[in-house]
């Protein structure tokens, strides 16, 4: 029997590419640039979406000068019901963003599937108070009829230069069992968008001839050209090493 989960992963991945390509393109000449301008490009998200976050992060096929902030409470640490805690009190994400030197040449991209938590909101103002870039994706279906708990009383979607909607539910599944939503889709479209715009910035790069800092697996011979890259970038990202 075949599997109904992957056929609607392609149907959603077909949906992504034929509504999003505008925004996406547009999210790329920002990496790009930032990739151009020697800036670094920061990834946050909390919970699943600190997942999405930390894929670009320091990994072949990736450019170097991805820089994830990386905090173990957003991360089910200790556990996952203070991680969501973590997520809807407002003025902690700030003090993780404090730990980055962001700056006008950076990009941030926010992974936030509700878009309604302080955490990604507050990591967005504090980006473009510093002169950052914002890239949010998101799933916009689960902006309607939801409330901000922040007390700005505006979404995550307010602060974006670029909005990217992953085009999942509410409940970010893509299946029924028994009535019951079942079958999460987030995380894999968020990854495809997040890698699929990490690609057309490189695109664009290799089209001006840029030579593009990007890692290669350290399996197969990568190592040292990894070894310069992370000297490069070394004093520069935090969670580099």
């Amino acid at each position: 029997m075949q599997n109904p989960y992957f056929k609607e992963i392609a149907k959603l991945f077909e949906k992504i590419e034929n509504t999003q390509s505008g925004v996406m393109n547009a999210a790329a000449e920002i990496i790009a640039r930032t990739i151009k301008q020697d800036g670094l490009i920061y990834t946050f998200g909390s919970g699943h979406s600190h997942s999405v976050a930390l894929e670009p992060f320091h990994r072949s096929g990736s450019p170097a000068c991805v820089s994830a902030i990386l905090d173990d409470s957003f991360n089910f640490r200790p556990t996952a019901h203070a991680a969501t805690e973590i997520e809807r009190l407002e003025g902690y994400a700030p003090i993780v963003m404090s730990r980055h030197n962001i700056t006008e040449k950076d990009c941030l991209i926010i992974v936030s599937n509700s878009g309604r938590n302080p955490a990604g909101i507050d990591a967005a103002v504090y980006a473009k108070k510093a002169g950052a870039k914002i890239i949010i994706i998101t799933a916009l279906q689960a902006h309607q009829k939801t409330a901000s708990r922040h007390s700005s009383k505006l979404m995550l979607r307010d602060f974006g230069d670029i909005v990217i909607d992953n085009c999942v539910n509410k409940q970010e599944t893509a299946l029924k069992l028994n009535g019951k939503d079942i079958a999460p889709v987030s995380t894999l479209s968020g990854a495809a968008i997040i890698n699929g715009i990490m690609y057309q910035a490189c695109v664009i790069l290799s089209g001006e001839s840029f030579d593009i800092p990007l890692y290669l697996s350290s399996n197969d011979g990568g190592d040292e050209n990894n070894a310069k890259l992370a000297a490069r970038y070394k004093n520069r990202i935090v969670f580099l090493g």
